[in-house]
């Protein structure tokens, strides 16, 4: 075989500077696809708190027992209400308070003015956190609950 002298390695030099990019490209397509997986994770993490938390107002909302042990620790006293374990294998808690804010009449054309009914106004505040991953949400959300009058 004959090879011609005048050649000194052009192709060599550009493949190696074409691989050279290629890797510099794979390896920022890499950590971009292990930040965006974070973010994913992240926010489904999140929303997984939020939902919890809502659900654990909305656990104290709609149990009456829990509504008169609120009205009965008095007026803006909170009452703690143990919501049941919502999963223990992600470190997912939650736990929400109830709070009695005051009497109001009952205003609205179904209920009428001069009827013997009153509302008893309710506050629950659902708070949900997930210690592994650092997250917390809160959720406040109020209620009328429609008694007669004393």
């Amino acid at each position: 075989m004959k090879y011609d002298k005048s050649q000194r390695g052009g192709a060599l030099l550009v493949a190696m500077v074409m691989i050279f990019m290629l890797s510099i490209m794979g390896i920022s397509v890499m950590r971009s696809s292990t930040l965006e997986h974070r973010m994913a994770v992240n926010a489904i993490r999140t929303a997984a708190t939020f939902q919890a938390a809502e659900s654990a107002s909305n656990l104290a909302l709609n149990d009456a027992a829990n509504l008169q042990a609120a009205f009965a620790q008095g007026l803006n006293n909170s009452f703690i209400v143990i919501a049941p374990p919502v999963d223990t294998t992600i470190g997912l808690d939650s736990v929400s308070s109830l709070s009695f804010t005051g009497e109001v009449p009952i205003e609205g054309f179904s209920a009428g003015i001069g009827n013997n009914f009153e509302a008893l106004v309710y506050v629950a505040t659902g708070i949900s956190t997930m210690d592994n991953a650092g997250t917390q949400s809160t959720v406040e959300q109020g209620a009328y609950r429609i008694v007669p009058a004393d």
